[in-house]
């Protein structure tokens, strides 16, 4: 077979076949005698320029494959989704969405800084215009990575603004996550694809999720005329849940994207303020209050019996724990099956036998087969919550 690159793509040669032919045309120049073993110079030769040829059409395969954003990898894909007006999420810093009771209207500056109680700074990456009462304000961890921090633990201002009554966090931080990988990267891609005329909902989504720090996103529409009682929702409504992301970037993104008419759910609110010119040149502002919220984040407990292969060969447990930590990362809605949950202990390793798997979202009460997830729950793996019983 000859390397070709037609419609049905492109077709390179194995190892095999170019030192075939390379061989062949030797004993058509030489005579069918001539000595072609590996241990003669001229067997040698025709390997190492076989081996030439073969690097040359892999790099030729994996150039045409990287015009294509499905195979691209690295920086190949970087510069293919520029054109999709979107770019790879970098590594993300912890958020924390937290009530700011103010005693007047005042201006909170880039980089206000407020401590927990573990002695971690968080800080805000855009100005905030407080009003008079509480505000919600999204504030992001100084350090990048995965930083925890509890319900009620962010409470110490740094940063001393006149008005500043008192700050805190009612729910948790979001961790940091990673930069995105290219299966994610690919997937996010193929979402941003969706066009406003087509799919309004499909849009919006696109968007939400191209906002920095966003790392899961859902949203249920009712369309119908009637009440949805399954999702609590209004008719021709919209319910969006989003994790990460800081808040006034969300309230733009909805204000900008939604259509007009269209109710909205949620306890988190957002304002955007839209500049409007008139025929005559004159400038007045609307103000569009946004409603959504944060995913409920229940902690999964996991607990499992794990038995030895070969008496006298221990097992990693802790290896284990971490694997079925890192290896679930659960969207939101997404039941817990317990039968997929497996996969993840033995990506550990295999020389046991895991055995009588179950979850609970309560530590009381057990289940060997699956846990329904709420419409806007999201279930956590952590490694303390992960018990394991080993026998031999």
């Amino acid at each position: 077979m000859k390397p070709i690159i037609d419609q049905t793509g492109i077709q390179i040669q194995t190892f095999q076949e170019i030192y075939d032919e390379l061989a062949g045309a030797l004993k058509e120049i030489y005579g069918a005698d001539i000595n072609l073993e590996q241990s003669t110079p001229d067997g040698q030769r025709i390997g190492i320029e076989a081996k030439l040829m073969l690097d040359l059409q892999a790099a030729l395969a994996a150039l045409y494959n990287e015009l294509d954003p499905d195979f691209a990898a690295g920086q190949a894909l970087n510069r293919l989704i520029k054109l999709c007006g979107i770019r790879r999420k970098p590594a993300a810093r912890s958020s924390v969405d937290v009530t700011i009771t103010a005693q007047y209207n005042l201006t909170l500056p880039i980089n206000y800084t407020v401590q927990d109680i573990n002695g971690k700074n968080w800080v805000t990456a855009s100005e905030y215009t407080l009003t008079q009462g509480i505000n919600a304000v999204t504030m992001h961890s100084e350090e990048w990575g995965n930083i925890d921090a509890g319900a009620n633990t962010i409470n110490k201002p740094v940063t001393v603004i006149l008005g500043v009554q008192s700050v805190t966090n009612p729910e948790p931080a979001i961790p940091g996550a990673n930069e995105e990988t290219d299966q994610q990267l690919r997937l996010r891609r193929n979402r941003s694809l969706e066009n406003a005329a087509y799919s309004s909902t499909g849009s919006l989504y696109a968007k939400l999720y191209n906002i920095s720090g966003v790392t899961k996103l859902k949203i249920y529409e009712n369309s119908a005329d009637i009440y949805n009682d399954t999702l609590s929702l209004n008719p021709h409504s919209l319910w969006i849940i989003i994790e990460g992301g800081d808040i006034s970037d969300i309230g733009e993104i909805i204000a900008k994207n939604k259509t007009a008419g269209t109710g909205l759910k949620g306890g988190m609110t957002a304002t955007f303020t839209e500049n409007i010119y008139k025929p005559d040149g004159t400038m007045f502002y609307m103000v569009h209050t946004m409603s959504f919220d944060r995913p409920v984040l229940t902690q999964l407990y996991i607990r499992v019996i794990i038995k030895r292969k070969l008496i006298n060969y221990p097992v990693d447990t802790e290896a284990i724990k971490e694997s079925i930590e890192r290896e679930n990362d659960f969207d939101i809605a997404e039941n817990a099956v317990v039968t997929s949950l497996y996969a993840a202990i033995y990506k550990a390793g295999n020389t046991f036998i895991a055995s009588e798997l179950q979850i609970s979202r309560d530590g009381v009460n057990w289940s060997g087969e699956f846990i329904e997830a709420g419409a806007w729950e999201r279930f956590v793996v952590s490694y303390e919550n992960i018990e394991i019983t080993e026998i031999i």
